[in-house]
């Protein structure tokens, strides 16, 4: 005969299982909810004291989300689509023969090896290719747009709901009250952190790129959104964004503003800003949080990169909020 408990928990475990086959298709987006809800817990907080309605604070919380997100896209496509427009066979044919002029100063096996590579015949074929690469990337966007959507949904009644929650939370789980209070706070201030930094850390280096090409004569607010965003992914993150500027600038004949760009963009930003300057702007978030948690920069790091791997573009949240978890679960042990 079966006990009553053994049959709950048979019942809990089948139960379990349907859930996730249920609610498998969100589980990333409500994943990414609830991390953003955590990080940016003490501003919720803050607001909600000073409202002292959990409905208002929510909304206002969940409206400043969305315009994060979503205005920056907005702007991005609108502005994307005007460029891509102007692109012609000409404009690529006269990018690509400048190109071809640096690679002259290669060895001649590698530098052949672009030309063939580079050839007219080549370029034309990849230009009327570009039609098949932009209709999996439209339905790409799509999906992204649908989970940013569904991501600021979850993230409304995380809120809304979240000491409810973490009530339920603390009144199953096998440790004492004040072990799990010290887990979550320790979670929430390494999350929030990471979170703050990553944010505030991209915004700075966007400012410094948009406002310099703006020189030559580049949208600044465009490219200051794009750099931030492109920030975002390590090693790689900022050229993605100077290289092209910087090939444009010397196919239209501006060699020297093309090397004062990618100069700028090497020493200033990715030396400077990102070793001296951005320590400082840790710094000063600590302070303001009233935060005593050791960030190590090559740990956050590491956890972007393991992240973007994993989860794609989301893992940039995910990959530092389960390394933090991890680290949080760490330094509880050192507190018991």
């Amino acid at each position: 005969m079966i006990s009553s408990n053994a049959f709950l928990n048979i019942l809990f475990i089948i139960i379990t299982y349907f859930m996730y086959i249920t609610y498998q298709p969100f589980l990333m987006d409500i994943v990414v909810a609830i991390l953003l809800a955590i990080s940016l817990s003490k501003v919720y907080s803050i607001l909600d004291k000073k409202i002292n309605n959990r409905y208002i604070s929510s909304t206002i919380m969940t409206l400043a989300l969305g315009f994060l997100l979503f205005g920056p896209l907005f702007y991005f496509i609108t502005e994307a689509a005007g460029l891509i427009n102007k692109v012609t066979p000409n404009t690529i044919h006269l990018v690509v023969g400048k190109i071809n002029e640096l690679f002259a100063y290669l060895p001649e096996v590698i530098s052949k090896k672009v030309e063939e590579y580079l050839s007219a015949n080549n370029l034309n074929l990849i230009y009327q290719n570009l039609a098949s690469f932009i209709a999996p990337l439209t339905a790409k966007s799509a999906m992204f747009l649908k989970d940013m959507i569904l991501i600021v949904i979850f993230y409304f009644f995380t809120l809304l709901y979240g000491k409810d929650i973490l009530k339920f939370l603390e009144n199953v789980s096998p440790l004492e009250k004040r072990k799990s209070e010290i887990l979550i706070r320790d979670t929430q201030e390494v999350m929030g952190l990471v979170f703050y930094s990553a944010m505030f850390t991209a915004l700075f280096e966007g400012l410094l790129f948009g406002g310099f090409i703006q020189f030559y004569g580049f949208d600044g607010v465009f490219f200051t959104v794009m750099y931030a965003f492109a920030s975002l992914i390590p090693v790689i993150g900022g050229a993605i964004m100077w290289l092209p500027v910087s090939l444009y600038l010397y196919s239209t004949g501006d060699t020297k503003g093309a090397i004062i760009v990618a100069l700028y963009s090497i020493i200033v930003i990715s030396v400077i800003a990102d070793t001296f300057v951005k320590p400082l702007i840790i710094d000063m978030i600590k302070k303001r949080m009233h935060n005593e948690i050791e960030l190590n920069s090559m740990l956050v790091f590491f956890s972007i990169v393991a992240g973007l791997s994993s989860f794609g573009f989301w893992g940039v949240i995910i990959g530092p909020a389960i390394t933090s978890l991890f680290i949080s679960i760490l330094k509880f042990y050192k507190k018991l």
